[in-house]
């Protein structure tokens, strides 16, 4: 079918274009009804005629699984031909703008060990997080780029040096005598073809500028002399990883950039495994469960978008995707404001055709009749048509899948959807039987914005003189015509601006969740309104949750009635604590912002009267522990905090150690090491690391004992 585009016909394209954005992918293949049948994939047992997915299965929002990899190649294809169509689109030569709101990225997690050694900080007791650092009281392992230092704790030395060629290290882990690395390898500079087993199929294929994730398994028994026992490849780079029982489970990221399958050990992920989660999916979300023990692996992909995160327990995973305003939506809602001041007869046709969801069909016939009105009639009815979708607020939200986590084996139970969007996995906690979600939302509306260009007029008509060469054998002969050039009016095409833009003022919510029939059993609404959470932290029933804007709100929110969240109490203070954690006697440790660094210590015994009773500042400073929480060490036994800083925002300068002690903050020491992002201890020794050196000091004096080079 060929649409015959008009200048005027390009204004309404135009808003299609936009509010697809950078998500057409899904909607162009149920808008536009691309027909896959023609590109029938023959596999080695049966003729697989493909079927286009419907409307109302890719904006169910329901998972759904692939039974074949013709079911995956099928749907594949739709997001390939939607693509094509959505660039020819943008590529009208109108200047186009789209602004939508993006959910923010993930952050790392906490809790303590009690032990003489810490181990790395991490959120859920029992679930351990990867780090550049791990040390187990005999063996302190180093990350540093892509090399792995295994350092003796007794001996002071360096034992050995595990070397990774073209790949950087990401995290590692360690369990008993096997160290867990995993490795991010350099982008691939060819494309990489995938076989499924099928005698005809279209190209699947790793495209170039993809990197993979490894996992290897290394015999530390002879730390001087560790052994490769074995290795995981996955498609895809590195988004985070866990570890409990005794099984690590990574989670890797591959953009949809064509048709792509994610590979694991150069097999493609078994199609039964193979999950669509989000309506409108940009990316695989791989996870591999490996047996630390024995070696053996499973994956699953999942296919999701780009805003997903993940919160583990050591029962559940939880997979995440916040939703924006649908596109589906915002497309649908254009159509149904234009169709009320088109005629009735040219209205009644565009009716049909949606509701049969024949969307080209109502393109076409809009188009048609825009190219027969004038600039002026155009201008006006996008005006009516902007100031009706100015009225239309469509809300975010976000929605969570629950599995169940029994070694290897990962089985879906079901899912549950909130308004608003989670900041990191601070704002997520699974406590007894429920589920408790921190969320911030922001409402957006559709905005069309229409410029028209002046008209350019050109100079005064010119005479050109040229010169024609006549040749006949090797004779040649010269004509000189002279032209007169009469320039036209240049009318540059006019503009539209579509948005998705936020409206009216954020707000904060606290939802929890029946994990039993996954279902919203208690909600606070309407939090700090016009402020977005900064940090959140759950100690046994009470939730503090710190929000800004220009003062730092600590909350407390008691849940120990899941059914009924209530707000206990509130405290105003300048600044705002990008982490919190807990301390003994019920004091909260707050690490954030106010004229620089700043460390603030709360009394929250009283929930209801909550006090800042100690702070310690650094004017011009900045840590690493704003976004990392695993640069947080407290060593509980001597009440002392320690927090690699930087002055003047350069890098690291060295560790500052806090003391606690009688509900005071003091400065012990500012330990210079340059470049320092660790810290950790054992027995009455504390290390400090930077990727090129390990310092070691006595913990009680802080006075330097040893160096150990990194070489």
């Amino acid at each position: 079918m060929v649409i015959h585009v008009g200048r005027n016909v390009l204004v309404v394209l135009g808003i299609i274009a936009l509010l697809l954005g950078t998500s057409t992918p899904i909607l162009f293949n149920t808008l536009f009804k691309v027909d896959l049948t023609r590109n029938q994939i023959q596999s080695t047992s049966e003729t697989a005629t493909f079927t286009p997915l419907r409307v109302d299965e890719l904006i169910s929002g329901e998972l759904k699984t692939f039974k074949s990899y013709d079911n995956v190649i099928n749907y594949l294809l739709g997001l390939d031909r939607a693509r094509t169509l959505a660039n020819e689109l943008i590529s009208s030569p109108f200047s186009l703008g789209l602004v939508r709101t993006v959910a923010e990225g993930v952050k790392q997690g906490l809790a303590v060990d009690s032990a003489r050694t810490p181990g790395t900080n991490i959120q859920v007791l029992g679930v351990d997080e990867p780090d550049v650092v791990k040390c187990d009281g005999n063996l302190l392992v180093v990350a540093s780029s892509s090399k792995v230092y295994l350092v003796s704790v007794k001996e002071k030395e360096v034992l050995n040096t595990i070397v990774f060629k073209n790949e950087q290290v990401g995290g590692m882990f360690l369990h008993g005598n096997t160290l867990i690395v995993i490795t991010i390898s350099e982008p691939i500079a060819v494309p990489l073809i995938v076989d499924l087993g099928l005698k005809h199929y279209y190209d699947v294929v790793i495209p170039p500028g993809i990197s993979n994730t490894s996992i290897y398994l290394y015999d530390t028994t002879s730390p001087e002399n560790p052994k490769l026992k074995s290795k995981v490849i996955v498609t895809g780079l590195l988004t985070t990883s866990r570890m409990s029982g005794g099984y690590v489970y990574l989670i890797t990221s591959l953009p949809m950039l064509r048709p792509t399958i994610p590979l694991v050990n150069d097999s493609p992920v078994r199609a039964e495994n193979i999950f669509k989660v989000d309506s409108e999916p940009t990316t695989y979300t791989t996870i591999v469960v490996l047996d630390v023990v024995k070696g053996g692996y499973t994956s699953y992909a999942f296919m999701t978008g780009h805003s997903s995160w993940l919160y583990m327990s050591l029962k559940n995973l939880y997979l995440a995707s916040s939703k924006v305003p649908s596109i589906l939506e915002a497309y649908r809602a254009v159509i149904e404001v234009l169709v009320k001041y088109l005629p009735s007869e040219i209205a009644s046709k565009v009716r049909s055709y949606l509701e049969s969801e024949d969307f080209r069909e109502c393109i076409e016939v809009i188009s048609d009749y825009l190219s027969s009105l004038s600039y002026d009639e155009v201008k006006y009815l996008l005006t009516k048509t902007s100031d009706e979708l100015s009225n239309r607020i469509f809300s975010e939200y976000s929605k969570f899948y629950v599995f169940s986590v029994s070694g290897v084996n990962i089985e879906l139970r079901g899912g549950f959807e909130v308004a608003g969007r989670v900041l990191d996995q601070f704002s997520m906690e699974e406590v007894s039987n429920y589920f408790v979600v921190a969320t911030t939302s922001t409402n957006s509306t559709i905005k069309i914005r229409y410029e028209q260009p002046p008209i350019i007029i050109s100079p005064l008509p010119y005479r050109d003189v040229v010169e024609i060469t006549e040749c006949n054998g090797s004779i040649c002969v010269t004509k000189t015509v002279t032209l007169t050039q009469i320039p036209k009016q240049q009318l540059y095409k006019p503009r539209v601006y579509v948005d998705v833009v936020p409206v009216g003022i954020d707000e904060n919510n606290v939802f929890t969740v029946n994990l039993k029939e996954l279902k919203v059993v208690g909600s606070l609404r309407g939090l700090a309104k016009g402020e977005r959470i900064y940090s959140s932290r759950l100690i046994g029933n009470i939730l503090y949750l710190v929000t800004y804007r220009q003062v730092d709100p600590l909350f407390a929110i008691d849940i120990s009635n899941p059914e009924k969240p209530e707000v206990l109490g509130y405290l105003k203070i300048p600044g705002f604590s990008e982490y919190l954690h807990p301390l003994p006697n019920r004091r909260l440790l707050g690490i954030g912002v106010e004229d620089g660094f700043k460390i603030s210590l709360f009394d929250v015994s009283d929930p209801t009267n909550m006090r800042e009773i100690s702070k310690v500042g650094i004017a011009s400073a900045w840590s690493i522990a704003y976004s990392d929480h695993h640069a947080v060490t407290v060593d509980l036994d001597n009440e002392l905090v320690f927090i690699p800083v930087s002055i003047r925002r350069g890098t690291p300068s060295g560790i500052l150690a806090i003391s606690y002690k009688g509900d005071v903050l003091t400065t012990r020491k500012f330990i210079e090491h340059e470049g320092a992002i660790r810290t950790t201890y054992v027995n009455d020794e504390l290390y400090t690391i930077s990727l090129d050196v390990v310092k070691v000091f006595n913990i009680r004096g802080l006075n330097l004992i040893n160096e150990i080079k990194l070489s």
